[in-house]
């Protein structure tokens, strides 16, 4: 339901106080003609009170000098004057900045001052009075206006931490978007290379070497069910547990998982795990899932791009770093796209960054290849 405008019920308001000061006048027997007009001057501004707030004040205070100059008397003008002099003085007080709310206080106080002491008697208790029925409503005027002020800003500020929280919970929701990426990029593009790899060799021993070709078709077939399970969890599908059939949770503590399904893929790869006392276990699960693709990535570059290879990983703390080194022989030529810093290598390096380490990349005088990532962690050798 649409709010009343201000100025409609200014008009109401002014209408109201204009007949409540007839009405006085007619009951004291004053309705003279220089009574209705001192009475009209200063009922008729509270019309015009938030249009023109301080010309209200200006005309309504004004009158009452002259009602007084003139030997009237504001108490014969009824209660009705009364009430429309500080309504407008409260009005500019609440209503306008600070530098017209004084001024309007100003012409109030000069008025009324001088009004007392135009009076038949001018005391100072009349103008202690006084001057108190001129700065109450003005201080009241401020006051509020102060609240709404500072309602406003509590407003503005409730608004700007609103938005503030929408835009963290944005960029929240588009990094795990791309964090969800990654990790499907590095479960797809391993286990594809890897079945790849596999179903190669099975091409070529089918005939020669039926067992050894169902037990590579077997390793496929657990491969791409280790594959499934772990979508299955990035997606939200599966929870983690330790049951039968929980989700994996890939970290170093599986690293040997790793280098055994790389042993079936046909890349001999040894590992050096050199963390004591169950420092796996403490290290942060952003660090030890970073390390885990990181040398998940470098040897399926090398056993897509380094076919006869072997390869050797080797972990340890360093300091307050761990030192992540993956390395191959070499094997056949390597193709251009392992040595040239394709896509695989990029994003070892983002996933490196994204945890705060760094992330070298190059081929070796020997004709292999290095991967060597440093990655900060509290824990310690």
């Amino acid at each position: 339901m649409p709010s009343v405008r201000p100025w409609i019920v200014d008009l109401v308001l002014a209408g109201l106080l204009v007949a409540a000061g007839f009405v006085q006048l007619a009951s004291d027997g004053s309705l003279t003609e220089f009574g209705v007009l001192g009475m009209l001057g200063m009922t008729l501004p509270v019309a015009w009170r938030h249009t023109a707030p301080f010309t209200a004040v200006t005309v309504g205070w004004g009158v009452l000098l002259l009602e007084e100059g003139f030997g009237g008397d504001i108490t014969s003008q009824g209660y009705g004057a009364v009430i429309a002099l500080i309504l407008t003085l409260y009005t500019a007080a609440a209503h306008t900045e600070r530098r017209r709310a004084l001024a309007a206080l100003a012409v109030a106080l000069l008025c009324d001052w001088l009004a007392v002491a135009l009076a038949d008697e001018p005391s100072v208790a009349s103008f202690a009075f006084t001057t108190l029925i001129v700065i109450a409503p003005w201080g009241a005027g401020r006051i509020i206006r102060d609240r709404q002020q500072h309602i406003e800003e509590l407003r503005s500020l409730s608004a700007a931490i609103e938005r503030e929280r929408e835009e963290r919970v944005r960029e929240a929701t588009i990094a795990e978007r791309e964090r969800m990426g990654r990790e499907m990029h590095d479960v797809l593009t391993h286990t594809l290379s890897v079945m790849v790899v596999q179903l190669g060799a099975v091409t070529r021993i089918l005939e020669r070497d039926p067992i050894a070709a169902r037990s590579t078709i077997e390793s496929v077939r657990s491969t791409g069910k280790d594959a499934l399970a772990e979508l299955r969890f990035l997606l939200g599908l599966k929870s983690t547990g330790s049951g039968p059939g929980s989700a994996p949770n890939p970290g170093l503590a599986r690293i040997e998982e790793l280098a055994e399904a790389m042993r079936r893929s046909g890349l001999p790869t040894d590992i050096c795990l050199d963390i004591r006392d169950g420092g796996v276990e403490r290290l942060p699960q952003p660090i030890d899932l970073a390390a885990y693709r990181i040398v998940q990535e470098a040897l399926t570059n090398t056993l897509r791009h380094a076919p006869g290879a072997s390869a050797t990983v080797t972990i340890g703390i360093t300091g307050d770093r761990l030192d992540v080194l993956v390395s191959d022989t070499g094997g056949q030529p390597r193709q251009p796209s392992a040595t040239g810093g394709g896509h695989g290598i990029d994003g070892m390096r983002a996933r490196a960054r994204l945890c705060g380490g760094e992330l070298t990349a190059a081929p070796d005088p020997t004709g292999g290849f290095t991967v060597r990532a440093l990655l900060p962690t509290g824990a310690t050798a």
